[in-house]
């Protein structure tokens, strides 16, 4: 899987915007990689930014989005490049990241002028390891399977009616799709979100679609018939493929990371351009069920690893 030929051809970006080429931490080797951005051009997507509920704290979210930046770029920066990047008032961000560097959740280089997590963030979550991910750490499962495929690798978890994207590692194939961490997908129009409604019995499944639909995507409605088919083909085969959905010239593969009744369930995914994902679709699906299997032994249903991958 790796050494993916550089001359792959870019799909169209028609109704897509280039992000900024820094957004994603690019390699020496490869300026002039292309990269598009995913998912964002309809209402069925909800960017970790966008509006909040009124429910939520401005603060508090703030807060989060800067943890989630950091985990993005996994390196220091400065007050200036996190309030450009998450489009806060310098001001508010400045007095933020001051209040947590005297709470102990950053550390601040003065000479370098520039922010970067302390370990107590780290403890934060430690004690939920050993509940999620027995076997392993989600970070290693994932860094792992995006060694092995250069893909856009991330780790979703349902939420309500959505997809988040709670863990992501971004591609660094020539033509690469970025994601936003954190950001939000509806459950019938995202890979990973198949995969949570294949876990569900068609009763429950076709409640949520009808949720989906009344409450969140009217103009966007899925009929629980015209995917039903699609449901019963990931829980035959252990995983969603998918092409073209939400962004044209995307191909996506997404697999169940840990038990059906795991609070949360998780997913794992790799997305990229669809000539990659076609062409590697077997090596990926094996990669992908070998880390499965090694943390949830007996979790995927026996298939024949030669078979082509079917579209749901």
């Amino acid at each position: 899987m790796k050494g993916v030929r550089s001359d792959t051809q870019p799909p169209s970006r028609r109704g897509r915007r280039r992000i900024v080429a820094d957004r994603v931490r690019t390699q020496a080797d490869d300026p002039a990689a292309m990269v598009i951005e995913a998912n964002r051009h309809d209402e069925l997507f909800r960017a970790a930014d966008g509006s909040p509920d009124p429910s939520i704290v401005k603060s508090a979210h703030r807060v989060l989005r800067i943890f989630e930046y950091f985990a993005e770029i996994e390196r220091p920066a400065a007050m200036t490049e996190i309030a450009r990047r998450l489009n806060y008032p310098p001001s508010s961000t400045s007095a933020l990241l001051k209040s947590l560097v005297e709470l102990g959740y950053l550390d601040h280089d003065r000479q370098a002028r520039s922010y970067v997590p302390t370990i107590r963030v780290a403890l934060l979550g430690g004690w939920l390891k050993s509940q999620t991910l027995p076997g392993a750490t989600l970070d290693a499962i994932t860094r792992e399977l995006h060694e092995a495929t250069r893909l856009t690798t991330f780790v979703v978890a349902r939420n309500q009616l959505y997809s988040q994207y709670i863990r992501v590692l971004q591609g660094t194939t020539p033509v690469r799709y970025y994601l936003e961490p954190g950001a939000r997908r509806l459950l019938t129009h995202s890979t990973p979100g198949r995969v949570f409604l294949s876990l569900m019995n068609d009763e429950d499944a076709r409640r949520i679609v009808q949720r989906i639909n009344a409450e969140e995507a009217p103009s966007s409605a899925v009929r629980f018939g015209d995917i039903q088919h699609a449901l019963a083909t990931i829980r035959r085969q252990g995983f969603a493929y998918t092409r073209d959905m939400g962004t044209p010239g995307l191909s996506a593969i997404a697999m169940r990371l840990t038990e059906a009744d795991q609070t949360p369930p998780l997913v794992i995914t790799v997305a990229g351009p669809s000539s990659i994902v076609s062409a590697e679709g077997n090596a990926i699906i094996g990669k992908m069920r070998e880390l499965v299997e090694r943390q949830s032994p007996g979790l995927l249903p026996q298939i024949d690893i030669d078979a082509p991958p079917i579209e749901t």
